[in-house]
């Protein structure tokens, strides 16, 4: 029972962020592809609405540069 405690904890502390999709919505961009991230070293790609877990899904730099990006919005989320 401390276990699910524990794990439900570390999952509340789990920054997240969610892409908000291109900056210039007539690019007629539709995703956006990074190169080798993730577990499985193949490209992968973020859509308009997807929620990102830092550390799991991608890392803290791909996060940072994420978030600092100027062609597609991101933003941090609870």
């Amino acid at each position: 029972m401390a276990d699910n405690t524990k794990l439900e904890k570390k999952a509340t502390e789990s920054r997240k962020i969610v892409c908000k999709g291109p900056a210039d919505k007539n690019s007629g961009a539709t995703i956006l592809r990074l190169p080798e991230e993730g577990t499985k070293k193949k490209p992968f790609d973020i859509y308009e609405g997807q929620t990102l877990i830092v550390g799991r899904e991608v890392s803290e730099e791909t996060a940072k540069r994420l978030l600092d990006m100027k062609s597609w919005k991101f933003e941090e989320v609870k």
